[in-house]
């Protein structure tokens, strides 16, 4: 399979190629001081500047420099199995599934079978920037995050990353672009690979004879060519990855593969596009107690293709837009258990149309307000499950589940007010939904002990959220922002162990009649000198199991896996040819289930890595990080049989970068 899909990528490397034997010389790197913009502005953007000079390397890792971000899980994408790098903003997933989409010019990212995301796949130098948001042309239940990418500049780009670690162990990036043209061709390619030695990802004190490193290898590529024709720019997108990893024993890992495709035709006022999405993925669940695998899951594939044609024009006062989507999935779990005697499959497939309406006014001085109105159908259909015995093919169960459809409305009004040139208010109120994915309809799955059943008559979620904020720009050396929210779930996907209770280690996906998460958040900017700055970013949320008929135990809860709050703080000094930078990130405790087991409690996290870069020259610059600098046990999992899963220890990263 490796093979095949390293044939797939080979064209992808060739406008890289291409863009790379231009010869133009290109001006040097420059580090350029903008005024302070607002807290709320650095919180939910992250600029061109902003991701290059994060000592991370994945993405995800990046951007929980903004406590609202959270994967499911605190391990990283380097090593998480990728059915927990679902996010959703503000603690409101009740489960590993994403809330929240991601959208990467507009097109959906996340894996068409499980709402998943690869955040390991980025190569950060091919992004132009990532912006929270919270309307979407696509349905999702909390907000989206947007992805956008570079695009050719005046001057050609080439630029080359390599780093190494004890822990991180090897990767390389690469991005390139030959100048841009208003006619004929223009091409943009970008590359990672990336080998993650990893670390062990259980506490020393209880690992036994099987436990090993978790460990990653990933290699993408990504390549877009555009031209200006008399009717608008096409433009043509191809990106492909193949990923192996291993979860900590000698059998237990997964694998998976994929590409994605995009053609679009943009002109002043609209853009059309057509996408689609191609993935396989595989994985083994092992017993921790002998070397017996207990599920196998050896083909999950999974596809989408879409459609989306969006507008906007101004009239009057009104900049008014419109968008329509078309979105089809589908996808499969073939799975072999109880000890390779049975098979199982089932899957489906899912339709979403959408249309959504968008309004911004400004109806007075110093008054902004903006209305987005949208309405989705969705279908689930060729539901089935079959399992059999794979000694004499006798069928066991085979079922076709009856299609659902569903036709739902939402949307958001915010409105903001310039109280004085230096303060602003704002508000805003919302409600939007999310269909379940396939997986949460058709896959089950294990970890250790602990088996979750899939649901296949799981009902759309909503979340309806009110907001209210200010921001306050106190001076030109600094500015604060400050936002309280509530956000009310209902029918929020989550894996509850029904009572009464049984068997205490299974669970089966349900809708929670009613939860709710509430809180503020916080974030301060501040020049303290011409070449010091300091970044303090914090959130406080309560979450809260309300309503469950199939438990209510729970009722009273906190969600699994979310805390009850997350602080960040980066003190940059940045003396010309140096930079120092210091990142620390506190973290509360959280539970690792939805029943709040008080033996599975996970610990406070806190972690401090210092970087120091230096720059050898205006096109290169060496970068050293020591990640967890204090060596704090980070605990990213506790099972029911008090087995603690770990985070990455103390590391070192070498990184070179440059332009040429």
């Amino acid at each position: 399979m490796g093979r095949r899909v390293i044939r797939k990528l080979a064209p992808f490397f060739l406008p890289l190629a291409f863009a790379v034997a231009q010869t133009e010389e290109l001006e040097p790197l420059e580090a350029h001081g903008p005024p302070a913009p607002s807290a709320k502005e650095e919180l939910s953007v992250f600029d061109r500047s902003r991701l290059t000079k994060s000592p991370s390397l994945h993405l995800d890792q990046i951007l929980l420099e903004n406590p609202a971000f959270g994967t499911y899980r605190r391990s990283g994408s380097g090593i998480a199995h990728p059915t927990t790098q679902g996010v959703s903003l503000r603690g409101t997933g009740t489960s590993a599934t994403s809330r929240s989409i991601i959208l990467l010019d507009g097109i959906p990212l996340n894996d068409p079978f499980g709402g998943w995301v690869r955040w390991n796949r980025f190569s950060i130098g091919e992004l132009e920037s990532v912006r929270f948001g919270h309307a979407s042309t696509f349905a999702s239940s909390a907000g989206a995050i947007l992805v956008k990418r570079r695009r050719p500049d005046k001057k050609p780009i080439r630029e080359f990353k390599l780093t190494g670690g004890d822990v991180h162990g090897f990767s390389a990036d690469g991005f390139a672009a030959p100048a841009a043209k208003k006619n004929g061709w223009e091409s943009t390619g970008s590359f990672r690979v990336e080998d993650f030695a990893g670390h062990p990802v259980v506490r020393v004190s209880q690992r036994g004879s099987i436990d090993e490193d978790a460990w990653s290898r990933m290699r993408a590529a990504r390549t877009s060519v555009s031209r200006q024709l008399s009717f608008g720019r096409f433009t043509a997108n191809l990106a492909g990855f193949d990923e192996r990893r291993g979860n900590g024993t000698p059998l237990a890992g997964n694998e998976g593969d994929g590409f994605d495709w995009s053609l679009s035709l943009e002109d002043d006022g609209s853009r059309t596009s057509l996408f689609g999405q191609e993935r396989n993925f595989a994985s083994v669940f092992q017993s921790r107690v002998s070397e017996a695998i207990v599920l196998d899951q050896f083909s999950v594939p999974g596809s989408s293709l879409g459609f989306i044609h969006a507008g906007s024009r101004e009239t009057g006062e009104h900049e008014v837009g419109f968008a329509f989507v078309a979105l089809r999935r589908e996808g499969e779990t073939n799975e072999d258990f109880a000890g390779y005697k049975l098979r199982r499959v089932a899957g489906g497939r899912q339709t979403q149309l959408g249309l959504s309406l968008n309004n911004a006014w400004s109806p007075a001085a110093g008054w902004n307000l903006v209305a987005h109105l949208r309405g989705d159908w969705f279908r689930d259909d060729q539901g089935m499950r079959k399992k059999w015995r794979l000694s004499n093919d006798a069928v066991l169960e085979d079922e076709s589940f009856v299609a659902h459809e569903d036709i739902e409305a939402g949307g958001s009004l915010q409105l903001s007010k310039e109280l004085i040139p230096q303060l602003a208010a704002w508000t805003a109120v919302r409600s939007h939904v999310r269909q379940p994915t396939l997986n949460e309809l058709y896959r089950p799955y294990r970890v250790g002990s602990f088996s979750v059943a899939a649901n296949e008559n799981l009902s759309t979620e909503r979340i309806t959220g009110l907001e209210v904020g200010l921001d306050w720009r106190a001076s030109e050396h600094g500015s604060i922002s400050l936002t309280l929210f509530q956000d009310n779930l209902r029918d929020s996907v989550a894996n509850v162990v029904p009572d009464p209770i049984i068997y205490p280690d299974d669970a089966q996906r349900i809708n929670l009649d009613q939860a709710r998460s509430k809180g503020l958040e916080l974030s301060l900017e501040y020049l303290l000198a011409n070449n010091l700055q300091l970044a303090l970013n914090g959130l406080l949320m309560e979450t809260e199991i309300r309503r469950c008929p199939e438990n209510p135990r729970i009722v009273g809860n906190r969600f699994a896996q979310a805390p009850e709050h997350r602080v960040s703080a980066t003190l940059i000094w940045s003396p010309d040819p140096w930079e120092f930078r210091l990142d620390a990130r506190r973290e509360s405790n959280r539970y690792d289930d939805a029943r709040n087991s008080h033996n599975r409690l996970l610990d406070d996290a806190f972690t401090l890595d210092l970087s120091l870069v230096r720059n050898l020259s205006g096109n290169a610059r060496l970068r050293l990080t020591v990640n967890n600098l204090t060596d704090e046990e980070i605990q990213t999992g506790l099972s029911s049989d008090d087995i603690i899963s770990t985070g990455a220890p103390r590391n070192l990263l070498l990184g070179l970068e440059w332009r040429f």
